[in-house]
């Protein structure tokens, strides 16, 4: 039973991931819609965000823990994951500080220069968001016969 539910966790962390990314790159196009008072429209969005990289990294840690109840020493106890599950946290503070206020002001100061900074936070924290979960990606590969060991 305990394999079937890592496998499932990590359906669910990759799905999670996915999302997130996905979502984000609909986000500029809603914050210059929002530039104007009265089209806040990308409020879902930054909440779904927020649910998918809370419910992301929450299927991390449980991978990890299953994982080594499983026997994965070998894969789960090197430096990619544990760099992977820190910038992974590195993620979700990045939603949290950055995109999700950002959001926030941008749609309390649509029109103004207190929403230009939100919609300038947001940019910053996508691209941020989106560099670290690059690295995320690559780092699932390390050691597990893709690259390197």
């Amino acid at each position: 039973m305990l394999p079937l539910v890592h496998t499932v966790a990590i359906a669910v962390h990759v799905l999670f991931g996915a999302a997130w990314f996905g979502l984000g790159l609909a986000l500029p196009s809603l914050a210059r819609g929002a530039m104007s008072p009265g089209a806040a429209e990308g409020g879902k969005v930054v909440g779904a965000m927020s649910g998918s990289v809370v419910l992301f990294y929450a299927a991390a840690v449980l991978n990890w823990t299953l994982g080594m109840q499983l026997g994965f020493e070998a894969q789960y106890n090197t430096w990619p994951y544990h760099t992977a599950l820190t910038l992974g946290l590195v993620l979700v503070a990045v939603q949290f500080a950055l995109i999700r206020p950002g959001w926030a002001r941008l749609v309390n100061g649509a029109g103004t220069p207190v929403g230009e900074s939100g919609r300038k936070r947001i940019a910053l924290g996508l691209g941020v968001g989106h560099a670290v979960w690059m690295i995320v990606f690559v780092l699932m590969y390390i050691g597990r016969g893709v690259v390197g060991a």
